[in-house]
């Protein structure tokens, strides 16, 4: 959504973000999906953002989830703090089962200049990182990026092996691409995230917002998909996502790809 209230700005077409909000809750309440995900960047820059866009998911019939994008955590430093209960998040990651499948919804943003405060330990952290990519002129050493900690590796290495122990099929979400490889959007540490999911067949998808424009990549059976941003210009983007047990059904609503996805 990165919705503001502000003038229009290149392709982002702040304000209109209510309206096309508005337009898929009520197609969400209409088709009754299981649940609604949310990838990323609900507001642009102004806490205050929240409560206006809360108050039209609340309208919600299915349960909402939230993972965390980088510019939910572009408000005043005292503010940062205030963002997860603001999403009605308990964790900055986080997993849940629905039947025989695991959906796992990681936090790009845990190693990163944005979502911490200066001076913190990962927010040092997060310098560090940023300067080795810089060094070594990756694509992607770009201050709006993040990623994931050692904590969130170990624990997203535990859900993928338990998932695996109990045949549930994944599907990971996060606000950050990790294809393709030259993309200076992706995670930071993309590669090491790639190679984590790719170990495990059971992995059906990777499911991701932040380049604000449609994209698919298929790689060693996992189904790499970078959903449009809603915020751009006035065609509305959103879909929902079937699952089956041999492929995945993505029917997309105005400027979203409608996809068929095999595996």
């Amino acid at each position: 959504m990165q919705y503001a209230n502000r003038e229009n700005q290149g392709t982002r077409h702040y304000r209109s973000s209510i309206k096309k909000l508005t337009e898929a809750v009520e197609v969400f309440n209409q088709q009754k999906p299981a649940f609604v995900i949310s990838l990323g960047d609900f507001i642009n820059d102004d806490f205050k953002s929240y409560d206006t866009l809360n108050s039209i998911t609340n309208r919600l019939k299915p349960t909402l989830f939230h993972v965390i994008g980088n510019h939910d955590f572009e408000v005043a430093a005292n503010q940062k703090s205030k963002v997860l209960p603001a999403l009605k998040l308990k964790n900055e990651y986080y997993s849940f089962n629905k039947k025989n499948w695991k959906f796992i919804l990681l936090n790009g943003n845990d190693i990163s200049l944005i979502a911490n405060t200066e001076g913190t330990a990962n927010y040092k952290e997060a310098q560090v990182m940023l300067d080795k990519l810089k060094a070594a002129k990756a694509p992607n050493a770009q201050p709006w990026n993040g990623g994931l900690g050692q904590e969130q590796l170990n624990w997203l290495k535990d859900e993928l092996a338990s998932a695996q122990k109990k045949n549930q099929r994944v599907i990971v979400f996060c606000h950050f691409p990790l294809y393709p490889e030259e993309l200076p959007y992706n995670l930071w540490n993309a590669s090491e995230v790639r190679n984590l999911i790719e170990r495990y067949a059971n992995v059906k998808a990777y499911l991701n917002g932040h380049v604000h424009k449609s994209q698919y990549f298929s790689k060693n059976g996992v189904n790499y998909v970078t959903f449009k941003g809603m915020v751009e210009k006035e065609e509305n983007a959103f879909a929902i996502v079937s699952v089956f047990e041999d492929h995945l059904e993505i029917q997309g609503y105005g400027k979203e790809v409608s996809r068929v996805l095999k595996k």
